[in-house]
């Protein structure tokens, strides 16, 4: 049987900890979930593979220095990424092993974002503010799909989007129960 493990998730965000606990219940028989408000120290949406890690070890960072008790501390960061064909959004997570000191990397798939929801964006704004108005959604649509869902008409969540970068980051050293 193996030990009870303390999972302290660097976000109080409701997607985020409903993507932690479900696939932290595909590793583990019994672990427990503690969620910290935690700083990113970067922009409110970030731009690139290497702000969005940065903004997760930050938050790691930042969750220990609250919480010293955790196995696994998860940090996640929703990004945009430019490429010569468009914006896309996806999602990065680092979980940071205690035991091993050993810090693992998973993205999600991403989502093509439309130009004019670009061309209205800046780093001071969260991006499912300025698509949820594009889109003409309410705040109880973006906070239940988020903006992945609101792209996607519900069928690649915010949620989803968490679960693959969390799985392609735990499963580089974790193996499923089943």
């Amino acid at each position: 049987m193996q030990n009870k493990k303390i999972i302290v998730v660097c976000s109080k965000n409701k997607a985020k900890n409903d993507a932690v606990n479900i696939v932290m219940g595909e590793y583990f028989d019994d672990f427990e979930i503690k969620s910290l408000e935690t700083n990113s120290d970067v922009s409110e949406t970030p731009i690139g593979d290497d702000e969005g890690i940065k903004g997760c070890l930050n938050r790691i960072e930042d969750a220990i220095s609250q919480n010293q008790d955790g196995d696994l501390y998860i940090a996640m960061e929703g990004i945009l990424t430019k490429t010569e064909y468009g914006t896309f959004l996806c999602g990065w997570t680092v979980i940071y092993d205690m035991s091993s000191k050993e810090y693992l990397y998973g993205c999600s798939a991403k989502v093509k974002v439309p130009d004019e929801i670009i061309i209205n964006t800046s780093k001071s704004q969260r991006l499912s503010d300025v698509v949820a108005k594009f889109v003409g959604s309410t705040d109880d649509e973006i906070s239940k799909i988020g903006t992945n869902g609101l792209l996607t008409n519900g069928s690649y969540t915010r949620t989803d989007e968490f679960i693959d970068s969390i799985v392609c980051a735990i499963s580089s050293k974790f193996k499923k129960l089943k």
